[in-house]
């Protein structure tokens, strides 16, 4: 399969959003990845709800992320090196089939023992890092394969719509995910995830890039290659630094949703509702991110999703009722997709092509790397002084980024064009 001429269109502005959407390469790619993220908000939602319900500690919730996240954060280098010596889509395949099988194996145990019989939170667990470890092996190559389904003209639009398929998972998941628990359990719930990961098995075997980067198996290049190459430019530096804080402080809606839930006086449906919230703030957000960066500048895009990130969250913490916490919690998300795919873009821009996985992976490691700790940060914080308290805390954290990065700027614009 191929990709529409680039003689279509104009070199400089790509194809338009429908166009993407309708490609036979990147379309069929974005509808199963947004299929399987979905499922993994339906995993994270019931895993969040059932360990609450078990221990009623914010800190063992947060022990999901920690245990779903340090795969990414220990693994991902060297899952970067290996996918710029092996072919990516075979990547993609053995990360994905990892995480389906831990996926299922708690599916099977939920149906058949329910959730009354677990032995306390540890299958979910368990479940859970089986699935971060298939998720460290897919992370380089799915942010790597990007520049091979689309033109270079394409990639800004590409790019928004690969960070879309999360934060469509993010308006759609959670708020199915609350209901389905609410009407039929939290066993329902992991079913789903586990059938969602086929769809984007099938297509991986079905649909190729265009083929025009090969892999070298015989390179010679080393994980710190990638780290080398990111320290000695400080413009891709500072922009791993605000990808960091961009994961950091989307944590909150992973982690504390429950405890924020309960505050307000909701239910498991609330849990979903105010992740959901998150998730279509950013959906609805990434038709208009050309818009945006072209009034915002290049430079003050990310720095201006930062600033947005910082009044949502604070809004969250500080919102009385349930519709003013769902509204904040928009604001969030349309802060945070306007700064992941401004990172985002800025490095694929920048990076050469034979160093991309391990860069591209340096990149997954501060956006979900840092999830383990951030997890352990907001619990502890939320069990020690409460939930609002701890959403301030990543608030203060996005506006002193957002201070910093809005009077320096952040573009890697000079650093070097990708092949």
């Amino acid at each position: 399969m191929t990709t529409t001429s680039s003689a279509a269109r104009g070199p400089e502005t790509g194809r338009s959003f429908t166009a993407l959407l309708t490609d036979r390469v990147f379309g069929w790619f974005f509808l199963a990845n947004s299929l399987s993220n979905i499922g993994n908000w339906f995993q994270n939602v019931a895993a969040g709800i059932v360990v609450y319900d078990l221990t009623g500690s914010n800190t063992a919730v947060g022990l999901v992320s920690i245990l779903q996240f340090s795969a990414t954060m220990l693994l991902t280098p060297w899952m970067g090196s290996l996918t710029d010596r092996v072919d990516r889509q075979r990547m993609l395949l053995v990360g994905q089939s990892i995480a389906f099988v831990g996926a299922s194996a708690l599916a099977v145990t939920v149906f058949t023992v329910g959730i009354d019989g677990l032995p306390g939170p540890w299958p979910i667990y368990a479940a859970t890092a089986v699935i971060g470890f298939g998720a460290a092996v897919i992370l380089p190559s799915l942010q790597a394969v990007v520049p091979a389904l689309v033109d270079r003209a394409d990639l800004d639009r590409a790019i928004t719509l690969n960070s879309m398929t999360f934060n469509i998972a993010r308006g759609v998941g959670p708020v199915a995910a609350g209901g389905v628990v609410a009407a039929f359990g939290a066993q329902w719930a992991f079913g789903i995830n586990a059938l969602t990961f086929l769809p984007l098995l099938v297509v991986l075997f079905l649909v190729s890039p265009r083929g025009e980067i090969s892999p070298d198996p015989a390179a010679a290049g080393s994980v710190l290659d990638g780290l080398s190459w990111i320290r000695s430019r400080p413009a891709v530096t500072a922009t791993i630094l605000a990808t960091l804080v961009v994961g950091w402080t989307s944590d909150p809606f992973s982690t504390l949703m429950p405890a924020l839930a309960d505050d307000l006086g909701g239910g498991d449906a609330t849990v979903g509702l105010l992740v959901g919230a998150f998730g279509l703030g950013a959906a609805v957000t990434a038709p208009v991110t050309d818009p945006l960066r072209a009034w915002t500048g290049r430079s003050r895009f990310v720095p201006a999703g930062l600033a947005v990130v910082t009044v949502g969250l604070t809004g969250v913490a500080l919102s009385p009722t349930t519709p003013l916490a769902l509204t904040a919690a928009a604001v969030t998300g349309a802060g945070f997709l306007i700064g992941v795919t401004g990172t985002n873009s800025e490095l694929q821009r920048a990076v050469p092509e034979e160093l991309r996985g391990r860069v591209m992976a340096w990149w997954s490691v501060a956006f979900l790397g840092c999830r383990p700790l951030a997890a352990l940060v907001d619990g502890a914080v939320a069990d020690w002084l409460g939930v609002r308290v701890a959403i301030g805390v990543a608030a203060s954290i996005a506006g002193t980024a957002a201070v910093v990065w809005g009077r320096r700027g952040l573009s890697t614009d000079g650093v070097g064009v990708a092949a």
